[in-house]
C-alpha cells in the first residue's frame, strides 16, 4: 500500500474500510473503549529475542513515519480491580523475566489481544486529583 493511499484511508475514522477505524489495531482492542495499550518493559524483555527485535523494528519504523505528537510522554499507574496497586513490573532490573507458559497450558485464542492491558481514559484528570 502506498503512503498516499494509506493516508487517504487512515484519515477517515468511522468509515468502513478505513485503516484507522477498521484495521487490525482497531479490532485488536475488541469492544473495549481503551485509547491506550500499555506493555510493561518486563513483559517485552520476557519475550523471545526474535519477538523483541520485531517489536523494536516496528516501533523504529513507526517513529520514522509518524509525527512526534504520535509518541507523547505518559506516566502509568497500575490499577487492580479499579484501585491503585503496587506494580512489581517497575522493578524490571531486579525481577526475573516472566516464564513461558507451558505448551500444555496454552491460553485460549484471543480475538482482542490488545483489550486487556489498557489505561482507562474515562477518568478525567481533575477527578483523579481529588
Amino acid at each position: 500500500m502506498s503512503s498516499d493511499s494509506h493516508a487517504a484511508s487512515a484519515t477517515e475514522p468511522g468509515r468502513p474500510g478505513s485503516t484507522y477505524s477498521d484495521g487490525p489495531a482497531w479490532h485488536a482492542f475488541g469492544v473495549s473503549r481503551a485509547a491506550y495499550h500499555v506493555v510493561p518493559r518486563r513483559t517485552l524483555q520476557s519475550m523471545p529475542i526474535e519477538w523483541q527485535a520485531r517489536f523494536v523494528a516496528l516501533m523504529q519504523e513507526a517513529r520514522q513515519a509518524l509525527p512526534d505528537e504520535a509518541f507523547p510522554e505518559y506516566q502509568v499507574i497500575r490499577l487492580k480491580e479499579g484501585k491503585y496497586a503496587n506494580d512489581p513490573n517497575c522493578r524490571y532490573r531486579r525481577t526475573p523475566p516472566f516464564p513461558r507458559r507451558p505448551a500444555d497450558q496454552a491460553h485460549a485464542v484471543c480475538n482482542a489481544p490488545l483489550a486487556g492491558a489498557f489505561v482507562n481514559t474515562f477518568t478525567q484528570f481533575d477527578q483523579a486529583c481529588q
